[in-house]
């Protein structure tokens, strides 16, 4: 051991209960608790210096979109009774004619049922993709934005006669 150095000392002796006990002098005490405080720095600044992932949080999520405007395309489905169907064309339209943040508003127009009308609201998701949409006369659609001029939206309906059905749309 060199000069002056001196980590700890072991005395020999017995306590009262027969057993050897170790005693640290002032230097070794200091020299763990100096070890101990690097180790808890060397701990700290790695922690604040990792990136983050690449994933994003959703508080970092791109900005809404807006669906403001109009959407037409087809459905196609199946209706309790009378199986699968494309609507007779199946043609629609999806206005959306006010949007605040998320949540959106507008009708659902059948141009092949001499231009029946449905209102709607609907929910964008926190990801700027998800889409849920409930209409005034019952059912509800949940959907995708497929990318900024595509939607596909999955219809259900849980009343006599049940019904589901994929609505494609594009912008027009």
């Amino acid at each position: 051991m060199r000069p002056g150095i001196r980590l700890m000392t072991v005395d020999r002796s017995l306590d009262n209960d027969g057993l050897s006990c170790l005693s640290w002098n002032e230097t070794s005490m200091k020299a763990i608790l100096y070890a101990g405080v690097l180790l808890f720095l060397v701990v700290l600044v790695c922690g604040c210096t990792t990136t983050p992932s690449s994933q994003q949080t959703p508080a970092a999520a791109n900005t809404t979109p807006s669906l403001l405007g109009n959407w037409s395309g087809t459905a196609t489905g199946y209706i309790e009774g009378t199986g699968f169907t494309n609507y007779t064309g199946g043609s629609m339209i999806m206005m959306v004619t006010n949007q605040k943040d998320r949540i959106f508003e507008g009708q659902f127009v059948y141009p092949n049922l001499t231009g029946k009308t449905v209102d709607f609201a609907g929910a964008i998701g926190r990801d700027g993709r998800t889409l849920t949409l409930v209409e005034q006369t019952g059912g509800y659609s949940s959907g995708t934005l497929v990318s900024p001029a595509e939607i596909e939206l999955i219809f259900a309906d849980d009343a006599r006669p049940f019904e589901v059905a994929i609505d494609q749309l594009k912008k027009t």
